[in-house]
């Protein structure tokens, strides 16, 4: 039969500092993750979109729209509103061409 052999490892003092800090981190990492998760770290939640508050929105704001369109039509009715029609200024004045073939 073989014999065994004990080794013996002896280490200074800075090494076996170094390992104790070590050992204490990856004991604290443990029990973070065996906990949970850190509190740093925000989940991710997916967001429901509420329609029943998109609907009163939408009402609200075409309240808002038939109340500014009541307030025109009020001053167009009471008030003298003159128009002047002028030629667009942007589009030159057409004029009959030449007529080609029949």
């Amino acid at each position: 039969m073989s014999e065994q052999t004990t080794t013996t490892i002896t280490l200074d003092r800075f090494t076996r500092g170094i390992l104790c800090a070590l050992t204490v981190l990856l004991t604290i990492i443990a029990i973070e993750l065996w906990v949970g998760r850190p509190d740093g770290v925000p989940t991710a939640r997916a967001q429901i979109p509420d329609t029943a508050l998109q609907r009163r929105e939408i009402v609200e704001e075409t309240r808002r729209t038939n109340v500014l369109l009541g307030q025109i039509l009020e001053h167009l009715k009471t008030k003298p509103v003159q128009v002047t029609i002028k030629a667009d200024e942007r589009k030159p004045a057409t004029r009959p061409g030449p007529r080609v073939g029949k």
